[in-house]
C-alpha cells in the first residue's frame, strides 16, 4: 500500500469512528439531577414525593438568579413549565416501573431550555 492509501484509509476510520460518539442533546443547559432511591415509588407518599422533587428542580433549574423584572419572571415560570413537562416521562416511566423492577439509574435529569 502506498502512503497515500493508508492515510486515506485512517482517515475514513477515524470520521467512522468520529461519527458514533454522542454528545448530549443539551449541551451546555443548565440540569439538575433529582435522586430518588431512597423513595418507595409504589406508595402513593413516594410518588408524590418525587413529583415535589421534581417541581422543585424545574424551579430552581429555571431560577432567574436575582433579576427582579416582569420579564424575567415570567420567564422563569415558563422555563419552569418546559423542564416540568420535559421530566414528566421519566417520572412517569419511574413509576410504572416501581412495582415490577428496580430503577437502573434512579434518577432523573431535569433541564432548563
Amino acid at each position: 500500500m502506498s502512503r497515500s492509501t493508508i492515510f486515506f484509509a485512517a482517515a475514513a476510520a477515524l470520521a467512522a469512528t468520529a461519527a458514533t460518539v454522542s454528545f448530549p442533546a443539551f449541551a451546555g443547559t443548565p440540569e439538575i439531577r433529582v435522586l430518588y432511591s431512597d423513595l418507595n415509588l409504589a406508595s402513593t407518599s413516594g410518588a408524590a414525593e418525587l413529583k415535589a422533587r421534581v417541581n422543585r428542580a424545574s424551579k430552581a433549574v429555571c431560577a432567574n438568579n436575582g433579576d427582579k423584572s416582569l420579564e424575567a419572571a415570567a420567564a422563569s415560570r415558563a422555563c419552569a413549565k418546559v423542564a416540568w413537562a420535559r421530566a414528566m416521562p421519566q417520572v412517569e416511566l419511574a413509576l410504572a416501573n416501581a412495582g415490577t423492577q428496580v430503577a437502573e439509574n434512579s434518577r432523573v435529569s431535569v433541564a432548563a431550555h
